[in-house]
């Protein structure tokens, strides 16, 4: 299997980084359910979103070293077998990380550290998400795709927390 280099890999970082900038403001638009808890915090949502990759915006991607707000939202691609980041570069925080399967396989997320899964989400069929709400304190996570022989294809990305 080949791998996307050059100007591929930047046209897929791009539309990648464009899909979550475009995830982010959609998700900012739901509004509190019945219980009075917001909407996006669901560690289970599942959604499809066809048209969020015709917004333009200008995300980092994964190596970037952007550094993301103390907590918050954090978008994530999986694009066939890798991981596409708003930052890889975190401050420490609670963080609801969504991911957004732009790929053509089924993926899912999880969040180790230190060898030991800290939380995942569902998985979830291309041009679905999921979310999670994690709590990363100081240290070195590691976030990869459970499904399959994926992490062995490549499917992981460090990141960083300070």
């Amino acid at each position: 299997m080949t791998r996307p280099t050059g100007s591929t890999r930047r046209a897929r970082s791009v539309r990648a980084g464009l899909l979550a900038a475009a995830l982010g403001v959609l998700s900012a638009c739901g509004g509190m359910d019945d219980d009075g808890d917001s909407a996006a915090s669901s560690s289970s949502a599942a959604t499809s979103s066809s048209s969020a990759a015709e917004t333009t915006s200008s995300a980092p991607t994964a190596g970037s070293t952007a550094e993301q707000p103390a907590g918050g939202m954090l978008g994530v691609t999986s694009v066939d077998f890798g991981f596409e980041l708003d930052s890889s570069e975190l401050a420490a925080g609670e963080y609801t990380i969504e991911l957004t399967n732009g790929g053509s396989a089924s993926h899912d997320l999880v969040v180790e550290k230190d060898g030991e899964d800290v939380d995942g989400t569902d998985i979830v069929g291309p041009g679905d998400s999921s979310s999670i709400t994690v709590m990363l304190e100081p240290g070195e996570y590691v976030f990869y795709c459970s499904v399959g022989n994926h992490r062995s294809m490549g499917m992981e990305v460090t990141v960083t927390v300070t």
